[in-house]
């Protein structure tokens, strides 16, 4: 399955698995298609991804780490409204597998804890278990919302700059103007 495919049908989630003859994967969750696991793992989809939406990942988890003065465990911002948060999912059998998974804040309808581990329940009813407290899941819902006011209001900043530039510029060009034009291209040649 293409990456592109993917994106369609609603990215609600991407986690790593063991699957077996095949180790370390990735389990994929969209609203529209249910789960596929692809054979690359969490870190390699997730690089793939923000290639996807022509993102710089250690940019982003560089900004977003400062305005939330966090190291570690950021959230990524897609889209404005594709914030995927960081669970820790599983204890990883070998040095590189990883342990972190990756939620869209868009798509959690709630979540409990039930006896001892806590389950992420999607809107399409799908569930996630996770080994990460109550508290720190909740908290990294938090910080999710967080950064999806701030990558909000900075995609706003950028428009409003942009529209400010062609609000100024995009006037008809008056004799004075034209003047002023060909004087500095006569310039520019050396004929003036």
């Amino acid at each position: 399955m293409d990456l592109e495919s993917i994106v369609l049908k609603e990215l609600m989630a991407f986690i790593p698995v063991y699957m077996p003859l095949e180790g370390n994967c990735t389990q994929i969750y969209t609203k529209e298609g249910g789960t596929y696991a692809i054979d690359k793992s969490i870190k390699t989809f997730l690089n793939l991804l923000c290639q996807y939406y022509l993102m710089d990942l250690q940019a982003v988890r560089k900004y977003y780490g400062n305005l939330l003065s966090m190291k570690n465990l950021i959230p990524i911002p897609l889209t404005e409204e594709d914030v995927f948060i960081p669970i820790k999912v599983r204890k990883p059998i070998g040095k590189n597998d990883g342990a972190t998974g990756f939620v869209n804040i868009k798509y959690i309808e709630n979540v409990e804890k039930s006896n001892d581990k806590v389950i992420i329940k999607l809107k399409n009813d799908e569930n996630i278990n996770c080994i990460s407290s109550l508290e720190t899941v909740n908290k990294h819902i938090k910080n999710g919302h967080i950064v999806k006011k701030f990558y909000g209001e900075k995609q706003k900043s950028i428009i409003i700059k942009e529209y400010d530039f062609y609000e100024e510029y995009n006037k008809p060009a008056t004799k004075g103007d034209i003047a002023l034009l060909r004087q500095e291209i006569l310039k520019l040649k050396g004929l003036y």
